[in-house]
């Protein structure tokens, strides 16, 4: 019934139909393959759960103004915060060069835009403004999408510009005569507040396909305006065809034959759109109903497989290696097994020929956009350098994504640029590798090996003496019992028992495990939060060491000394004095409540010596010490002595007791310290 696609042609050597469109539409995927005069040119794919924002129209809300990059971050409802710079939302924003161009002359659109420098972007928004967007770059890997404020929707054979209510036509439409007459069509039918640019599929366009296209955008736009009085940003606006219908927009035309489809239901809507937008002559529409799956029955699921390598063989013998990265894509160019018939010249000749045109294949097929260079095997002639480059361009020509080029280097090198606006077709059906986490590669296992080693010798006094085993992977256990066993014997030495090494299916090459497998001697470990009871009362009953002098008042210096120095044993204590009451009254009733009988005064010397020694024995504050985690107790009261003249004010009713009861009650060293100066 149909004809196979292989990688690059038809796989079981029928011919194959210059032009067609296979959609395979399954639960939760829709997957477009573009075939190009025998070849597979392009792969897109559509998932539910992601499905490409890319022209969505929304309104959003301004999150953040960065004045120091001249941009923004709006909020348009996507998981991550779109980005918008500020000539985006100035000048005319670049549309894709595959659907519209303007009619102005190259020159004249490059002169004055790069020479006007745009405002502030903090002058132009501010933080919580609602504005209508349009997104312009899907979101790619950790980037969010790239947003512009001039919105374009894009019909069969026009796109619709509110920004610019002007017509234009694309530069892919060679003819004059015909630019002047579609031209001529559309500024007639359209409205006067809305711009259109007539795109390449317009070409040889009727009158009433132009006015349908019209009629149709500007219903579309009616409708985002009334929206964006209804909703609150961040909210859609207006959101892109499915992928079955974008693909006839964007990708049917005069020289596609037929389009191929495998759901019921699809197959009916795309009958509706292709009566309703698409010129005659209209492409076949055939509903597939093989047993085989669609993308099996053309050889297109193998030619996905066979193209997502990273080494891609010439027809010559030579090959590429393809290397993708976050900052660029490098793509090196090798003669493999080509070894040329006359010299070295043409040999490297014809395969870098042969290398530019498959190197633009993939760069369609995979969707490879950013930064690219291109290692081109060295060529000593300028000459065959020029022929390269020519071919690359020609080979580019094709290509509906906007490219730059630079001219080859002397080191042979190609750096180019590609735009970018999905992710690639490596970042949508591939993930980062688990096992090397994305890296590329792992430890090798002689690495892994002497690493183990290595961690047991770094903990040799734990495990010495002690039977110690190690569980790695198959591999790394091979190199331990073979190469390394020397190691492996010598280090068993040092531990003092034979290491054994134990081999676990699945392990990942570089995990390993050191056990111990029997009890070692016990390790003093000294912790204060540890110790016993008894170890606590022992240090407590240890004799507490002298004040240090320079804690002490000058006047009570001297008395420590002539303890520290004294043999004698000091004398006991007197007995403690019940603190002073304060009580209302007359001084003969605050003399009554004190004892009766005459209070005798110590020498003193003697009461100093008291004060030291209830010192040493409560602590330096007064408090006695108390156990770790229970709360300090109060310090107690010391014991009173009176001199005779604060006893003699007592008994008389002096009124000077309270003051001298209280100063005793302060410090009663200081009443001794009196008499001796009296002394």
């Amino acid at each position: 019934m149909g004809s196979r696609a292989g990688s690059r042609s038809a796989g079981n050597g029928k011919a194959i139909v210059p032009n067609e469109i296979i959609i395979n539409v399954s639960s939760g995927e829709t997957r477009v393959a573009i075939i190009e005069q025998g070849a597979f040119a392009e792969l897109h794919i559509e998932r539910d759960r992601d499905r490409s924002v890319a022209g969505m129209v929304a309104k959003g809300r301004v999150t953040r103004v960065l004045p120091g990059m001249q941009a923004a971050f709006v909020d348009i409802g996507l998981e991550k915060a779109a980005f918008l710079y500020v000539g985006d939302y100035l000048d005319e924003g670049q549309l894709d060069p595959e659907m519209v161009e303007d009619e102005e002359p190259r020159s004249r659109r490059g002169r004055g835009r790069s020479q006007r420098t745009p405002p502030k972007i903090d002058t132009l928004l501010r933080e919580g403004q609602e504005i209508v967007v349009q997104v312009a770059k899907e979101p790619i890997g950790t980037k969010g999408a790239r947003i512009t404020s001039h919105v374009s929707i894009a019909g069969r054979h026009l796109v619709l510009t509110p920004w610019a209510q002007r017509v234009g036509v694309s530069r892919r439409i060679e003819s004059d005569r015909e630019r002047r007459r579609l031209r001529e069509i559309v500024s007639r039918l359209r409205p006067r507040d809305l711009g259109f640019i007539i795109r390449t599929a317009g070409d040889a366009a009727r009158e009433a396909d132009l006015e349908a296209d019209i009629k149709y955008l500007s219903s579309v736009w009616g409708e985002i305006q009334v929206r964006q009085d209804e909703v609150t940003a961040p909210a859609p606006l207006y959101s892109e065809l499915s992928l079955p219908l974008r693909a006839i927009r964007d990708f049917a035309n005069s020289k596609t034959k037929r389009i191929v489809i495998d759901a019921d239901q699809t197959h009916e809507e795309m009958q509706s759109f292709i009566a309703r937008f698409v010129a005659d002559p209209k492409p076949r529409l055939e509903h597939y109903r093989g047993v085989l799956p669609i993308f099996d029955h053309f050889g297109i699921e193998s030619a996905i497989d066979d193209n997502l390598g990273k080494k891609v063989w010439l027809k010559s013998g030579g090959y590429l290696i393809i290397d993708q990265s976050e900052a660029l894509t490098a793509i090196d160019v090798n003669t493999g097994r080509y070894v040329g018939k006359r010299d070295l010249e043409e040999t490297v000749l014809k395969t870098n020929l042969e290398a530019v045109q498959e190197v633009v294949y993939q760069l369609r097929f995979r969707n490879i956009g950013g930064l690219i260079i291109i290692d081109l095997i060295d060529m000593e002639s300028a000459e065959n350098r020029e022929k390269v480059y020519r071919a690359l361009q020609d080979a580019l020509r094709h290509d509906k994504a906007k490219t730059n080029i630079l001219k080859i280097s002397e080191l042979g090198l190609v750096e180019m640029t590609r735009k970018r606006t999905r992710e690639n077709l490596v970042q949508q059906l591939c993930e980062p590798c688990s096992h090397c986490e994305g890296r590329g590669y792992v430890l090798s296992k002689e690495s892994v090996a002497f690493k183990v080693l290595r961690e047991i010798r770094k903990d040799l006094v734990r495990f010495g003496g002690r039977r110690v085993a190690v569980t790695v992977s198959p591999l790394v256990s091979e190199v331990l019992l073979g190469p390394a066993r020397r190691a492996t014997q010598a280090l068993g030495e040092s531990l003092g028992r034979e290491i054994e090494v134990h081999t676990r299916p699945g392990m990942h090459q570089e995990q390993f495990e050191v056990t111990a497998l029997d009890v070692g001697e016990p390790v003093p470990i000294s912790l204060p939060w540890l110790r016993s009871r008894d170890e606590e009362k022992a240090e407590d009953e240890a004799p507490a060491e002298i004040p240090e002098p320079s804690d002490l008042v000058p006047g009570e210096l001297g008395a420590v000394e002539a303890i520290a120095n004294s043999d004698e044993e000091p004398p006991p204590a007197a007995p403690p004095v019940a603190p002073p009451v304060a009580a209302e009254g007359t001084p003969e009733d605050v003399a009554g409540a004190l004892d009766p009988e005459p209070l005798e005064t110590e020498p003193a010397e003697t009461a100093l010596e008291t004060a030291l020694e209830t010192a040493i024995e409560t602590g330096e504050d007064g408090s006695e010490a108390d156990e770790p985690g229970e709360p300090l107790a109060p310090a107690p009261t010391p014991p009173l002595q009176l001199d005779a003249e604060a006893a003699e004010a007592v008994g008389t009713g002096d009124q000077t007791a309270g003051q001298a009861l209280d100063e005793q009650a302060e410090n009663p060293i200081l009443p001794d310290l009196k008499n001796r100066e009296d002394a």
